[in-house]
């Protein structure tokens, strides 16, 4: 849309003190401020494309442009309408389901914690009070984040990611601290941040790079592809296999999403196709390597074994934790206790707290916190891809995705469908800064929705200023 600039004064009898006294008044009621120029411009060019309908008619340029202000309506009840079209709207369901999540989040890490003397190295006050005071801040964070306005990254997308990845690079390979073989680790206070889990906040800002290059072609690809693997090799350095991995499927995706909506002008099918069989044959290759005993630069000597005995060695039967799984799974009943030993797997409150419940509360918890984490990337699937702009539109969805992606391979975990390696479910695996994490990327998606009616694209496409004269 064209930005209108309208040249009228006190003596210049062509009906711009109408106009602008119109204007006026119409603003007054709109109380999103943002939203503004965009409205002032479309109601310019609805006057402009009225008085030129009058103008045809006969009218000379004072009473035709009299007559369109005049057609437009009383100034304050079209302010009022488009004050409802446009001011921030409350999600009102998400945020309820999310307050029901955090609810039962807190309900089973209090069973949790009553259930043993010791917890993740604290006492049962100690660990009833760090859990549910997780939950709660990051239920509040969530809050704070629906209220910001996510689009103050228009215009300054690659920065944003550009800041974000210098500053993990930073930490990872030089200042952050390291912790039983990971290094990245940072401290804020009595909290400790694990950089295994602040990298997933990652995908939001990947969606917003995403909607910075479109409308450009093979440079572009290119540069969103380095944004899309440069986080990936520094998950490697952590190093965190399983980040690295989640990292690449969860980009990868948005990334295919981009492309197959002509975001860039390039062949789709051709770049999809080319990008997925690179993928694919990417880990064959490194298999292949492994199997006939080179050894890689980029990866951990102890990492690389681990991925060969999986590959030559794996099932679930042979390691204790994959064996203490099935175990569980086949003692479980539907509803109530059917395996009492789950609680003596590690990280039982964390990792593997759907194999906890299965086995105390009967496969039916379990089966229920899946469903209901289900619809939480449901909605926000929904809320995504319901919007009228496009960097609202990549950001929810990547925010979602993430979600999603993290739950499925929970899921697989818990149930012996995947190797175990180490995962988190959102919102109830007792990690501080998974939890966090978790509701920081609800929070965005709900931003999405409250701010679902702004224009973007105004802010972010150069005007051309038009006269009218």
């Amino acid at each position: 849309m064209e930005r209108i600039r309208w040249i009228g004064g006190k003596n210049s009898g062509n009906g711009g003190i109408a106009v602008e006294e119109y204007l006026k008044i119409l603003s007054e009621q709109i109380r999103y401020k943002k939203a503004l120029p965009a409205i002032e411009d479309e109601i310019r060019v609805h006057l402009q494309e009225q008085a030129e309908v009058n103008r045809s008619l006969g009218m000379d340029e004072e009473k035709a442009m009299q007559l369109a202000v005049k057609d437009m309506g009383d100034p304050v009840e079209t302010g009022v309408k488009l004050d409802r079209i446009h001011r921030p709207q409350m999600a009102w369901d998400m945020i309820a389901l999310m307050a029901i999540v955090a609810v039962i989040s807190i309900v089973i890490h209090i069973a949790i914690g009553l259930g043993a003397e010791e917890i993740a190295h604290k006492t049962q006050k100690d660990y009833i009070l760090s859990a549910t005071s997780c939950i709660g801040i990051g239920f509040l964070g969530m809050l704070l984040v629906y209220r910001l306005d996510y689009s103050i990254l228009a215009g300054k997308e690659k920065l944003a990611a550009l800041l974000f990845l210098t500053a993990f690079t930073v930490n990872i390979l030089f200042t952050g601290i390291t912790l039983n073989g990971s290094s990245g680790y940072g401290i804020i206070g009595p909290v400790l941040l694990s950089p295994v889990y602040l990298m997933f906040l990652y995908a939001p800002l990947y969606g917003a790079v995403l909607y910075r290059y479109r409308g450009t072609g093979f440079k572009g690809l290119g540069s969103v592809l380095l944004f899309l693997f440069y986080p990936v090799w520094l998950a490697c350095k952590i190093p965190s296999i399983s980040l690295a991995g989640s990292l690449l499927l969860i980009l990868s995706v948005m990334f295919s999403a981009a492309v197959w909506k002509g975001w860039f002008t390039v062949p789709k099918k051709i770049a999809l196709g080319i990008y997925w069989g690179l993928l694919a044959f990417t880990p064959l290759g490194i298999a292949a390597l492994l199997i006939n005993g080179v050894r890689l630069s980029f990866l951990p000597v102890y990492q690389q074994d681990r991925i060969l005995y999986f590959m030559q060695n794996y099932s679930a039967s042979n390691s204790y934790v994959g064996k203490a799984i099935l175990d569980n799974l086949k003692n479980c009943r539907l509803f109530g206790a059917g395996n009492d030993t789950a609680g003596s797997l590690p990280d039982y409150y964390s990792d593997y707290i759907l194999t906890f419940l299965s086995g105390y509360y009967g496969l039916a918890a379990a089966i229920t916190l899946c469903l209901l984490l289900c619809l939480v990337a449901a909605k926000a699937f929904r809320i995504a891809f319901t919007q009228k702009n496009q960097l609202g539109m990549m950001m929810g969805f990547g925010s979602g995705l993430t979600l999603f992606i993290n739950t499925l391979l929970n899921i697989g975990e818990n149930f012996g469908l995947f190797p175990v390696t180490a995962t988190f479910l959102p919102f109830f695996s007792y990690t501080g800064t998974g939890i966090a994490v978790s509701y920081l990327l609800a929070g965005i998606i709900l931003s999405v929705y409250r701010y679902k009616n702004l224009n973007i694209e105004y802010f972010t496409v150069p005007k051309t200023d038009v006269s009218v004269n």
